[in-house]
């Protein structure tokens, strides 16, 4: 169901919930004694009651507001004429609150209930933002005060408005994110929306609320509140399951379609394998999901911070945008489950063009749409499905699936991507790692087989209850330090965190949001900053301050869009996170440069299963022996090493640092950068790091048997390549190149050469992959497990990226 003048933040209620109770009125809390009514009487006459004396006192109030002087709050009038009726009408017997000190800390909430045991009732005026501090009264919004009572006090809800709009907010003393239910009165009452109306007071009345604040748990609201977070799980899991059919349902609707065949001869002629089909579905499928959040967040247009009224035209813009071109449409027409048009592909069509209007160019202008663009919104992302054709069955099909699901009782829940947490999209990545794509022709058809992907590489997501602490741990004491030392807070851009093992980017969320409420409340001075500072200081955080790594390419896509989704400001394009957000191997590479100068390890030739042992002692006995040749004469190769090296470092720093000052404040600047970190890569200075490094680390994984002889390298050779004595262009090099390829060596200080040059990340976090050796040596071979142990015994392990060692990995 569609809520038009009602907003969920958080998870302080469902959309089910609010489902549940506008459909079926009979249900939990509904009956006649739970509104404190008499017996006989009957809950929809009181609401039509109050309806009737709200919309007269409304307009009462109305005619004040045009003798209000420019410039008055209205905070007198909103308060006399219209919220004391307001709420008299639903249940609440309000009187003037005190101001108290708590804490140090001085509180001037409005108003309080005589009849639920002071409950806080904040009542600001009609031409004062709940979201931002009043001009030259008090520290704090409207609705940080609130939130702030609530987080310090025994009391667990509390109410605050300013006339235009009623929050409903929950005590949330761990808060990383603004969690509150909205009711927008003046859309209810100036569009005549008995519905929204109806459900305000069926959740809002005073007999919803604690009798007590001791009584709390006990209470209607607090039922609906926990309600509300059984019903996320659910939701999540069905989500889950629903986006694998989804896929499915897409592929085979551009695999079936007459005019796609072209799509179906770059299958046949192998151009176009079922992995990259996938990867083009899965940013299909992402691209869906970021409009849907952002569409049910209002984060398509920036808004007003002063809600002033929109220009005429541009409401007009914003308007046709809603009505014709909003995923939100699609979802409409998917809920009414008419799946009957495969003759007709009209609704594709429009899609496309929706996505146009967020990609570079100047397409969504006429609409005043600033375009995303960045990796997700670029015209390359649907290279051949950007081509294709697509029956409006399918469409729908797949579009009711991520949209909405049908539960036990037979009812069309909608999922709420407003209040849905973005890491929760770390459950879908779980189950998608089960399988691996598959295409069969002669008939068309995508499916999913069985995969081992998760299981080989121990991947699992990380509960809230082992990440808040695991922050909590590792992080806060950093932020303190830093504020300590510069109470502004903009130090804290300068934090680098790093997940080793990131998948879906559920930690590295939590840490963002950790850094970005100390910064936005460092820049406000506010224990609760409103929305947008927040979002604005967590833009900069995820653009400044968080690294992550994993093996897995679709764990790292995900990670993007969560970080994008959750860090995204309306008008303005997606971070380019290229070169933060990496696939690799964490643990299979070099740490430092100085780790060049380590040379080929003896271990790299020990005779494994699969291994020639004649090959194998041969080269480990030569790379010996070079070795300690190599160590009688150590400072004159450590000078060379340091010669030949030092210039590929400066050069490759240098371009790295040109690329890194780019700005990235419109999809131009994010081009440009783009480009620069394509040439950064293919700089000489960094393509000979990265070879010798891939060398060096390769050699622990070329079989070591007669076939293999001309690709094994060992130290002398090595180090007159690296001295410069030798070319390093020889099919050597190149196989070793293609086996770091295929393993996704990471080299850190190549990877992330600014952190690194400045000694390492002030925080390593994560729950890595865990896989003990038995199984590393079944799902990755004993080369991979001989290298760890090489590792592991010369204490190489990923501790050695933290710039400062006392803080918990």
């Amino acid at each position: 169901m569609q809520f038009h003048a009602i907003y969920l933040q958080g998870n302080i209620l469902s959309a089910e919930l609010l489902d549940q109770i506008q459909t079926d009125q009979q249900g939990v809390g509904q009956a006649p004694k739970d509104f404190w009514l008499e017996p006989g009487a009957k809950v929809r006459d009181e609401i039509q009651r109050a309806w009737a004396d709200v919309k007269d006192q409304y307009q009462i109030f109305n005619r004040r507001l045009e003798k209000l002087k420019e410039g008055d709050t209205g905070r007198a009038d909103t308060r006399k004429y219209w919220m004391f009726d307001f709420f008299d009408y639903l249940g609440y017997k309000l009187e003037t609150a005190p101001e108290e000190t708590l804490n140090g800390k001085s509180y001037r909430i409005s108003h309080r209930t005589a009849n639920l045991d002071g409950l806080p009732v904040h009542i600001a005026g009609i031409h004062e933002s709940l979201d931002r501090k009043p001009d030259g009264r008090g520290s704090m919004s409207p609705h940080a005060l609130v939130q702030e009572y609530l987080n310090v006090t025994e009391h667990v809800y509390g109410l605050v408005t300013n006339g235009a709009q009623l929050r409903l907010l929950r005590d949330s003393s761990r808060l990383t994110r603004l969690s509150y239910l909205e009711f927008d009165l003046t859309k209810i009452l100036e569009e005549d929306r008995y519905a929204d109306f109806a459900l305000l007071y069926r959740l809002l009345h005073a007999s919803r609320m604690p009798r007590t604040a001791a009584d709390a748990l006990a209470s209607l609201i607090e039922r609906y509140h926990t309600d509300s977070l059984a019903a996320g799980s659910r939701i999540r899991e069905k989500l889950a399951g629903s986006v694998e059919y989804a896929i499915s349902t897409f592929a085979n609707g551009f695999l079936k379609h007459p005019d796609n065949e072209a799509l179906r001869a770059a299958l046949q002629a192998g151009t176009l394998r079922a992995d990259g089909l996938y990867d083009e579905l899965l940013r299909l499928i992402y691209r869906l999901l970021f409009l849907m959040v952002t569409e049910e967040r209002n984060l398509i247009y920036p808004e007003p911070e002063d809600r002033s009224p929109l220009d005429p035209k541009e409401a007009a813009r914003r308007q046709i945008y809603y009505r014709y071109y909003a995923v939100n449409r699609l979802r409409q027409l998917a809920e009414k489950r008419l799946y009957d048009q495969q003759r007709y592909a009209d609704l594709w069509d429009g899609l496309t063009q929706t996505f146009r209007l967020f990609e570079a160019g100047d397409q969504g202008k006429a609409l005043s749409i600033q375009p995303l663009a960045g990796d997700l919104f670029s015209s390359h992302a649907l290279a051949h499905l950007g081509r294709c054709r697509l029956d409006n069955e399918s469409l729908l099909r797949a579009v009711f699936l991520l949209s909405a699901f049908e539960n036990e009782q037979h009812t069309i829940i909608r999922v709420n991507y407003a209040a849905l947490d973005v890491e929760e999209f770390g459950s879908v990545y779980e189950g998608l790692l089960e399988y691996q794509p598959a295409v069969d022709a002669r008939p068309w058809q995508f499916r999913f087989e069985k995969g081992s992907a998760r299981s080989s590489s121990g991947s699992h997501y990380t509960p809230d209850e082992l990440v808040h602490p695991l922050i909590k741990h590792s992080l806060d004491y950093l932020i303190e330090d830093r504020l300590k030392q510069d109470p502004t807070g903009e130090s804290l851009l300068t934090l680098k965190v790093a997940d080793v093992a990131c998948g879906s980017g559920h930690i590295l969320l939590a840490a963002a949001r950790r850094i970005a409420l100390k910064l936005a409340q460092a820049r406000t001075q506010e224990d609760q900053p409103a929305p947008a500072p927040y979002r604005r200081a967590l833009r900069e955080v995820v653009q400044h301050c968080i690294y992550g790594v994993d093996k897995n390419p679709l764990a790292v896509e995900l990670c993007k869009v969560a970080l994008w989704l959750e860090a995204h400001n309306p008008g303005q394009p997606l971070n380019f996170l290229n070169h933060r957000i990496k696939c690799g191997d964490a643990i299979v590479g070099l740490a430092h440069k100085s780790d060049l100068d380590k040379g080929i390890a003896d271990e790299a030739f020990k005779t494994l299963p699969g291994d020639e042992k004649e090959v194998a002692k041969i080269f480990r006995d030569k790379n010996a022996k070079e070795r300690k040749e190599r160590a009688a004469k150590a400072l004159q190769l450590k000078a060379e090493f340091e010669k030949s090296t030092n210039h590929s470092v400066q050069e490759a720093i240098a371009e790295y640092q040109t690329f890194s000052r780019l700005p990235e404040t419109t999809p131009e600047e994010i081009e440009r950068k783009a480009k620069a970190y394509r040439r950064f890569l293919d700089g000489k200075g960094l393509s000979f790091l990265k070879a010798m490094a891939d060398t060096q680390v390769a050699q622990f994984f070329i079989p070591k048997t007669d076939g293999h002889k001309e690709y094994l390298m060992t130290d002398a050779d090595y180090r007159l390549i690296l001295s410069g004595y030798k070319g390093w262009q020889d099919k050597k090099v190149a196989k070793a190149a293609a086996v770091a390829h295929e393993g996704r060596f990471f080299h850190w200080f190549l990877e992330f050469p600014e952190v690194m040059a400045q000694g390492g990340f002030d925080c390593v976090v994560g729950n890595p992959p865990y896989l003990g050796g038995t199984r590393i040596s079944t799902f990755h071979g004993n080369k991979l497990l001989n290298y760890l142990h090489f590792n592991y015994e010369h204490a190489n392990d990923r501790c050695d990226l933290v710039a400062r060692p006392a803080v918990d990995v």
